[in-house]
């Protein structure tokens, strides 16, 4: 049974994810209803041009004005139910985790997220670590750096485990000081001659053979991300992917 801290810890990492899908999402109200009093110009609203012609001419404001283009609005309560839906599965996935017992996750995204982001993902990883989930990880900045931060927190040194995609050597001087610190670093050397894109790539296919549930963090341009999230659904992995768009 976990304890109330790491319950606590839990629901934290829960709201500071939810309200994150809530922010990347767009508005319910995304489309905009036409209020029907916009097609009718009263004249005392026109306006009076610098010779006194008010502009009317023959027009008779009562008969209102039609829209020059046909506007299609979409159907706002459509959006409300898509979002409630893309939130509510989100959150019911990482909810599950606490009753699934540990497991071996990989948390992977991208290097370009806002500090709030990577506060949060922190705090997930702190979460999984504390409730003994083994976490696996890169080494780049961002949302991999914000990984290993947060899994270190927990204390746990056997549940964390970052695979860099070439050679300690390789990496910039920030990741060397924070992978430093982790106990079990995997580093790929035979990948130095490659591009950091194509290592990536070998790398993370890598961390999936490894584990049993993805959860990434993306833009909607994100390609070596993305491409990821795609061959762990091939694997038949459980993949959570929070777009940060």
């Amino acid at each position: 049974m976990p304890s109330s801290s790491t319950m606590l810890v839990w629901h934290l990492a829960l709201l500071g994810v939810g309200l994150m899908v809530l922010a990347s999402l767009p508005a319910a109200n995304g489309f905009v209803t036409p209020n029907p009093l916009c097609h009718r110009r009263s004249p005392l609203s026109a306006k009076i041009s610098d010779d006194g012609y008010d502009g009317l001419g023959e027009y008779d404001p009562s008969e209102g004005i039609r829209p020059e283009r046909e506007v299609v609005v979409g159907d706002p309560q459509v959006r409300l139910k898509e979002k409630e839906r893309d939130v509510t599965s989100i959150l019911r996935e990482l909810a599950a985790i606490q009753q699934q017992g540990p497991q071996k996750y990989c948390i992977l995204g991208t290097r370009h997220c806002s500090y709030l982001h990577q506060q949060i993902i922190e705090l997930l990883a702190y979460a999984l670590v504390l409730s003994g989930n083994h976490v696996y990880t890169s080494g780049a900045g961002g949302t991999n750096a914000a990984t290993i931060r947060g899994a270190l927190r927990a204390e746990r040194e056997d549940l964390l485990t970052v695979v860099l995609p070439q050679s300690m050597d390789r990496q910039t001087k920030e990741s060397q000081e924070l992978v430093k610190k982790v106990k079990e670093v995997i580093t790929m050397p035979q990948n130095d001659e490659m591009s950091l894109d194509v290592a990536s790539r070998i790398c993370n296919s890598y961390i999936l053979s490894q584990t049993d549930q993805l959860i990434s963090f993306a833009f909607h341009e994100s390609s070596t991300v993305i491409e990821a999230t795609k061959e762990a659904k091939e694997l038949d992995m459980l993949v959570t992917t929070l777009f940060l768009d």
